[in-house]
């Protein structure tokens, strides 16, 4: 059953320092979990979220996608990070036999739950992309899906940073995996494209002079979130015509700011695609999403 769930605020912190050195590794806190998985089937995401711990020590997951793709944002929150710090050394793995992937995520506040922990997009192998070569890459315009094969492997989230070791029990990701496959197919119905041409396409847009668009987007820091010290994750995404043109854009907020209003979609106004190809390689109407992180420093 699909349940909708109010969204959770959250804001990034603006405070970029390392964390401390530990005297001695805390003992690793496990939590199981106290619910079942709730989706949030909303008009331009699709979200899965569960809480783990009992009380005072209750913490949050969640899974976030804005268009189909083999990789997905992810949020923990709660009192066993509130000594994890924003950018700092944090290691991330899913199944015991794993080989810890070493990131550096933004901390935050989760309104009901204290500090987060933020990841703009990882995947169960590859964590989040550092060190990935370009064709390796999450596609962020056409299929594959979420692997439900690595997520059937998955036996939990665990984050270890500065000594502290949290980890949320949360079983094999496959059936939850195969739902936010469907939600997201279901937002490029929604979007008015063919979610089945899209499954058997031969690429999608080729953004032609992105150099050039993200140049300007990155110089162009809003001056009065600098002045606040916000920092931000932005979801992007155009609808491009089978000529290649933008036909539309729209950006998200994946975290919450108060000054911080990205140009992208003004910029955006001007940039070039090679359309997306389907099956037999005639172009056809698509998109292109991408995320856009503001970080001080």
């Amino acid at each position: 059953m699909v349940r909708t769930l109010p969204a959770f605020a959250l804001s990034l912190s603006a405070t970029l320092v390392a964390a401390p050195l530990a005297a001695a590794d805390a003992p690793p806190l496990e939590l199981a979990p106290n619910s079942q998985w709730n989706v949030d089937f909303a008009p331009d995401k699709c979200q899965l979220m569960r809480t783990f711990g009992e009380g005072e020590n209750q913490h949050f997951l969640r899974f976030q996608q804005y268009s189909p793709g083999r990789w997905a944002g992810l949020t923990v929150a709660g009192p066993g990070f509130k000594k994890f710090r924003s950018l700092a050394a944090t290691e991330l793995r899913f199944f015991e036999s794993q080989t810890p992937h070493k990131t550096k995520p933004f901390t935050g506040t989760v309104e009901g739950f204290g500090t987060g922990v933020i990841y703009s997009g990882m995947t169960v192998d590859r964590g989040t992309g550092e060190g990935w070569d370009d064709e390796d890459m999450p596609d962020s315009t056409t299929v594959p899906l979420l692997d439900t094969a690595l997520g059937k492997q998955v036996e939990f989230v665990e984050l270890r940073q500065g000594g502290r070791t949290v980890r949320l029990k949360t079983g094999p990701l496959n059936a939850a995996f195969e739902v936010l496959n469907q939600c997201t197919l279901d937002l490029l119905r929604d979007w008015g494209l063919d979610a089945d041409r899209h499954l058997t396409a031969q690429s999608g847009p080729v953004w032609t002079n992105q150099d050039v668009i993200v140049r300007r987007i990155q110089s162009d820091y809003p001056s009065d979130a600098a002045r606040e010290g916000e920092q931000a994750i932005l979801r992007m995404r155009v609808i491009v015509s089978e000529q290649g043109k933008v036909e539309s854009c729209t950006l998200i907020d994946a975290t919450q700011t108060k000054e911080l209003e990205s140009p992208a979609c003004r910029l955006m106004k001007s940039a070039t695609f090679e359309p997306a190809r389907d099956a037999s390689g005639a172009a056809f109407k698509s998109y292109f999403a991408t995320s856009i992180t503001y970080r001080l420093g």
